[in-house]
């Protein structure tokens, strides 16, 4: 199989693409990546098998050979702000994605994956409730240009599946936890920082969380796959208090560190029965401690040094 992946600097990019080359991987994929010229790559040296294609998704040219000669392209990248301006960000991620869907279209690919993101929901309906969760069935209605830019995506790509130009698979995850390339910047850092050197912290809120490694499990299953063809799939795993987390991390890195604050929003009920049907197997409360502790560890050892080989 042969794959064209955006957004393989950033953490799902990077955790995937050392899933798909993994040893015991009998059939490895044929991968191109598309990166920036400026991008940093240290954490990616082990995978040189990989045919890097230097550009972005605003350059037409280097979209072309990226999706040449492919059977699926899986779009993850997103350029964030706040240094862009609204223009920049609408140019780059939604015109250089309608980009990258025309240049599918034209190279023939079988399959295209979008990473899109559950915020595209914004408001939700009245109905949604314990007995009736948010499901991908539920309108979108975007409150946020992150969700809108999402949206629109998932719009256009849809456009070319019932186009019949490609099979279509779009992933919503919620909040996605995971070690970073760079670790300082991985999810709920700062907090297991402060508690394993005994501070005490204030928080408040609430977060949906997901597992890289579920989303990770979702990736694969949706690879070749012509069940998941027009599917959308919710990602999400569970919904903590931050006030829970920090608690949760007191314990998991045996701190003498306090945690206070209020408890955030109860989350509005969200369905992930598709993905469970797809065989994402989500690890709840469980996987969040083994990621506290993870985190812990690499930081005690490697601080913020780039080491993908011991993720």
């Amino acid at each position: 199989m042969n794959i064209a992946l955006t957004g393989i600097t950033g953490m799902v990019g990077s955790h995937l693409i050392r899933r798909l080359h993994r040893e015991d991987n009998p059939d490895k994929p044929r991968v191109k990546a598309l990166i920036r010229e400026e991008s940093v790559v240290e954490h990616l040296k082990p995978f040189e098998e990989v045919d890097y294609i230097i550009g972005s998704l605003g350059d037409r040219e280097s979209l072309e050979k990226l999706v040449a000669n492919t059977d699926v392209v899986i779009h993850l990248a997103h350029f964030p702000g706040p240094v862009q301006t609204v223009d920049d960000l609408i140019k780059e991620n939604l015109n250089g994605s309608l980009n990258l869907l025309e240049e599918a279209k034209k190279a023939k690919v079988k399959q295209f994956i979008f990473m899109s993101a559950c915020t595209v929901f914004g408001q939700v309906l009245p109905t949604v409730n314990a007995s009736h969760p948010l499901d991908e069935t539920h309108p979108v209605q975007p409150g946020s240009l992150y969700g809108a830019i999402k949206s629109a995506i998932e719009s256009f790509a849809f456009f070319h599946h019932k186009s019949r130009s490609f099979d279509l698979t779009v992933l919503r995850p919620v909040t996605i936890y995971g070690v970073r390339p760079d670790i300082e910047k991985s999810e709920w850092f700062k907090t297991i920082d402060y508690l394993s050197t005994n501070y005490n912290v204030d928080v408040k809120g609430s977060t949906k969380y997901v597992s890289v490694n579920a989303v990770l499990q979702a990736l694969e299953a949706c690879l070749g796959n012509s069940e998941a063809a027009g599917k959308i799939y919710n990602l999400v795993d569970g919904h903590i208090h931050n006030l829970d987390l920090a608690k949760l991390i007191i314990e998991a890195v045996d701190s003498f560190g306090e945690a206070e604050g209020v408890p955030g929003e109860e989350g509005v009920p969200m369905s992930n029965k598709a993905a469970r049907e797809l065989g994402v197997e989500f690890e709840g409360l469980d996987g969040v401690k083994a990621y506290i502790k993870q985190v812990h560890r690499l930081q005690m050892e490697y601080g913020g040094e780039r080491q993908i080989q011991n993720w």
